[in-house]
């Protein structure tokens, strides 16, 4: 399905399919003077001009605003108002991060639709660490008070050890995790930059990508705080949220988003079957030139 994105006066509309663009037109929910753009276009182009090219509505002329800024320059600005974390001065710490998760986890299209572009990479990262490390703390919390309760249920390695010596590893990887976090925002975010990159799909800068990963991974790590399936919920969650975030953030289709986002590890999971394979060659060789395995003994 072809997605067509919007704007008026800077602010990003949404982003839609020819048949809603049709029916914004027909009820006047859109004009000509209106900027759209969509996969293959080098620039933002007035809907005026593009909607009888792409056999829609036939719009009045246009209108020309001398207040409009060129429909070049929106194609690189950053002027979106999500998300509610950077206005946290003015709304407060803690409603600023309910506003984020809320508009994160259950309004992905329309909030990475709106969202800052560009505005720094502090922002992000430190929603990203605070969130995630609040996650994995709770986490943290969980194994420790399994540890007390099923102590007979470690491996036997580890059963010789006192309940508060792994109580305390467990709980000093917290001290640490800040520093963990921050190296994984930048490599998580530059390996889906990269594959964006190969693609053909990175149409923004780092920047971009590093905020989409960033707001996204952070707000679905809550789902850690549920027991036993959280974990889970927390991988599939963020992995939608960034495929959404990097569809409207780039401008691209979800195939290319999925792609971006699959590519490393599938990447990775053909470098370990080609690794396996060698070495399984390179075992079978060897055993031939040095007569075979020997047979097992018989047992008596």
């Amino acid at each position: 399905m072809v997605t067509i994105h919007i704007a008026r006066n800077q602010q990003m509309l949404g982003s839609f399919s020819e048949e809603e663009v049709r029916e914004g037109i027909r009820s006047g929910r859109f004009s000509a003077q209106d900027l759209t753009w969509k996969e293959g276009m080098e620039t933002w182009r007035p809907l005026g001009e593009m909607a009888p090219q792409w056999g829609l509505e036939t719009l009045p002329p246009i209108i020309e605003n001398r207040d409009t800024p060129p429909a070049a320059d929106l194609k690189i600005s950053g002027d979106g108002i999500e998300p509610a974390w950077e206005e946290r001065e003015k709304l407060g710490f803690f409603p600023a991060i309910s506003q984020t998760l809320s508009s994160v986890l259950m309004r992905p299209t329309e909030t990475f639709t709106r969202m800052k572009h560009v505005g720094g990479l502090v922002n992000p990262l430190l929603y990203f660490v605070l969130l995630s490390c609040t996650a994995y703390a709770a986490s943290v919390f969980y194994q420790v008070v399994s540890l007390s309760m099923q102590s007979g249920s470690l491996p036997s390695q580890l059963q010789h050890l006192p309940k508060n010596t792994l109580s305390f590893v467990l709980l000093g990887t917290i001290l640490i995790s800040p520093a963990l976090y921050v190296v994984s925002a930048f490599i998580s975010s530059g390996i889906t930059h990269l594959s964006l990159k190969l693609i053909g799909g990175a149409n923004r800068p780092f920047e971009t990508t590093f905020r989409v990963v960033c707001y996204a991974q952070a707000s679905a790590a809550v789902f850690n705080f549920l027991p036993l399936c959280g974990g889970l919920m927390a991988i599939l969650w963020g992995s939608y949220t960034i495929i959404i975030g990097l569809m409207q953030g780039h401008g691209i289709s979800g195939w290319r988003a999925t792609v971006a986002l699959l590519l490393p590890g599938l990447f990775c999971c053909g470098v370990i079957l080609i690794l396996a394979g060698a070495g399984g060659f390179g075992f079978s060789e060897l055993s031939k030139e040095f007569g075979g395995l020997p047979h097992l003994p018989k047992t008596p």
